[in-house]
């Protein structure tokens, strides 16, 4: 039998060791998965793939468009019953969301059929695999699966956009290589957010560019041109709302942004005579723009915001500052200078801040801003415990004292009013005309009570505690609350958790935050449906509103004015914790990584480390502020972003 050669051997053997080394190389551990002619790691990808992700981040907050819609609002006794709505901020926001991920969908599917398909090894993809989960998984047991499929009304962030959130997120992350691409998203950002800022100029300054015969034909369509100065503007003049449909994320978005173009001009400046002046000049006339825009929109959630970034980038960049003394000077000058040119609405923010801690008793609604006044506080009303229409008896307790008032709709005329002992409550009649009686008792001298009958013959009995009224309609099934809509309204004793002594901190998120927290108790595992707070809140809680001092108990609580806990009831509290997972990694990940990394005149090292600042300011104003497709947007595509340079700088580190 012949053998064969060992030099053959050997040859064999050499060629088996470089076709493995070449498989190690075309397909290295950074690759969760590749195909034969993905590109590598440090080989930008074809700005045609970048334009979703561009788009995604830059353009999405500025499209402002009407549109008209119809929604099932009449079976919610709450809601006005006007079926017919109206939105200018988001609809199309949400369209620009679902475009853009599809187009990321047919690129990512085109990859694979050209076999350039890979996907990065990330610790990403586990939290925001879980989320998602649980996004499908809540609107799948959802009651209203309109609304959580496509939001609610002027929000629409439902189900589809949560989820096109997760894929742009992904795509991003995956096509992020190079500084090429970085700039691929920073440098449209950037364009978009200078546009805004203008805008933002143009509303400061009382000369909107929304309201002038321009603005108003580019955001409605020409079938109601003929119509536009019919347009009502809920907005102040002088109010920075921009694009974004609330004043308040006006600042929520600025803090992504402002630590962003912050580090790009430190950067730009160190680079000294290699850097082109109007550079330096247009990147700090940006960031003086941003900071402009933030003071003028008068909004705490951004100065929230703000101190978080200020304190984290101390302890992150430490002695880099003394390096960077004279662009850190020169970005704290312009930022004084701001403060200075929007000094009027510094103060009323300074002066809010005691209402943001409580510290005053006028009573706000967040987004919804207050008339300033010097006038002295009224004198302090009564404390409603609770009112409840329980069967033919309304139960109420004023002050701790608590009284039952037994009706017989067969004799509207006829009441019994007894304490909880059972004991007789007496009344005298102080207006005959009206049948209007006083409470004798001391404990309820602040109560009056008087039958009355409505056009159509409906009998009612009217309770007047301190200066308001409280209207109760006899019927077949008790006695029901008639709120001002014309509804009719079972009450019950709503639950709150924290700040029942201080509804007003957080300019009125007291009130919402501790009456939102017991509904966390239901939305453990999955969540009632994406952005279906609305429909779950407890609208009935007319006496709580009262109580924290609300002039229109009938506003509707829409939203939670906090970001977690908005995603806690709508999706799930699994769900915040997968999102806080996601964060929480990237955040630890980020500061072991620029804290000892040496900055040098690296592009990407500053823009990483400025949007890891901005995505850490964003995540503390979210505790006073609300996820929308006007934010939300911009936000996955700078974490996208930010994610994609940790791993390039990561693996820039281990080759060193």
């Amino acid at each position: 039998m012949s053998k064969e050669p060992k030099e053959i051997k050997k040859k064999n053997n050499d060629k088996e060791i470089n076709r493995k080394e070449r498989k190690s190389v075309d397909r290295p551990k950074e690759y969760l998965l590749s195909m034969s002619l993905a590109p590598k790691l440090d080989e930008s990808i074809h700005w045609f793939h970048m334009l979703p992700a561009a788009f995604f981040t830059a353009v999405t907050i500025i499209i402002t468009r009407m549109h008209a819609y119809e929604r099932p609002m009449d079976q919610f006794y709450w809601s006005g019953g006007d079926n017919s709505l109206t939105d200018f901020f988001s609809y199309f926001k949400m369209v620009a969301i679902l475009t853009c991920a599809i187009f990321a969908l047919v690129l990512l599917l085109y990859r694979i059929f050209t076999q350039s398909f890979f996907i990065k090894r990330n610790f990403a993809y586990i939290p925001m695999t879980v989320y998602a989960f649980f996004v499908l998984l809540s609107y799948g047991f959802s009651d209203y699966k309109l609304f959580a499929l496509w939001g609610w009304n002027d929000r629409f962030e439902g189900t589809i956009t949560l989820l096109a959130y997760m894929v742009m997120l992904f795509y991003i992350i995956n096509s992020v290589n190079t500084e090429k691409n970085v700039k691929w998203i920073i440098y449209p950002t950037a364009a978009f957010s200078a546009l805004l800022g203008l805008l933002g100029l143009t509303q400061a300054f009382g000369h909107d560019f929304f309201r002038t015969a321009i603005g108003k034909k580019l955001i409605t369509p020409s079938w109601f041109w003929d119509q536009v100065d019919t347009l009502n503007f809920t907005f102040k003049n002088n109010e920075i709302y921009q694009t974004v449909y609330n004043i308040n994320y006006v600042s929520f978005y600025l803090t992504l942004l402002i630590p962003l173009f912050g580090m790009i001009f430190i950067y730009s400046v160190t680079k000294g005579k290699d850097e082109s002046l109007w550079k330096k000049l247009l990147w700090g006339a940006l960031f003086t723009l941003l900071v402009f825009n933030l003071i003028g929109s008068v909004s705490s959630g951004g100065y929230l915001g703000m101190l978080a970034i200020l304190i984290l980038g101390i302890i992150v960049l430490n002695k880099r500052i003394l390096q960077w003394k004279k662009p850190v000077i020169i970005l704290f000058a312009l930022a004084i200078l701001m403060c200075f040119a929007n000094f009027q609405q510094l103060q009323s923010e300074f002066n809010a801040a005691k209402g943001f801690f409580g510290a005053n008793r006028s009573a706000s609604v967040p987004g919804y801003p207050q008339e300033q006044t010097s006038e002295p506080l009224e004198k302090a009303k009564s404390h409603i415990d609770y009112i409840d229409t329980d069967k033919n008896q309304i139960k109420l307790s004023v002050e701790g004292n608590e009284m039952i008032i037994t009706t017989f709709p067969d004799d509207p005329l006829s009441v019994i009013i007894e304490d909880s002992t059972g004991k007789k409550i007496p009344t005298e009649m102080i207006d005959p005309g009206t049948y209007l009686h006083q409470f004798t008792d001391e404990r309820f001298r602040m109560c009056k009570l008087r039958p009355a009958t409505d056009d159509d013959g409906n009998n009612y009995y009217q309770i007047y505690i301190d200066d308001s009224e409280w209207a109760f309609r006899l019927t077949e099934d008790g006695p029901l609350f008639a709120n001002r809509m014309g509804a009719l309204v079972d009450l019950n004793p709503v639950e709150q958790i924290g700040f029942e002594n201080n509804p007003n901190f957080g300019s009125g998120r007291g009130f919402i935050w501790g009456t939102s927290i017991p509904m966390l108790k239901d939305t453990v595992l999955i969540g009632h449906g994406a952005d279906t707070y609305c429909i779950y809140y407890p609208h009935n809680n007319y006496v709580g509103k009262y109580n924290a001092g609300w002039e229109n108990m009938n506003l509707v609580v829409d939203k939670p004015h906090c970001m977690y806990l908005g995603i806690a009831i709508n999706t799930g509290i699994v769900s915040l914790l997968a999102l806080i997972a996601l964060w929480g990694i990237y955040i630890v990940q980020s500061i072991r990584l620029y804290f000892r990394k040496e900055f040098g005149a690296d592009f990407i090292t500053f823009v990483g480390s400025g949007i890891f600042f901005g995505v850490c300011g964003f995540l503390a104003a979210a505790l006073v502020n609300d996820s929308s497709v006007s934010v939300t947007p911009l936000f996955y595509g700078l974490l996208g972003t930010g994610i994609a340079i940790n791993m390039i700088l990561k693996n820039r580190f281990h080759a060193e």
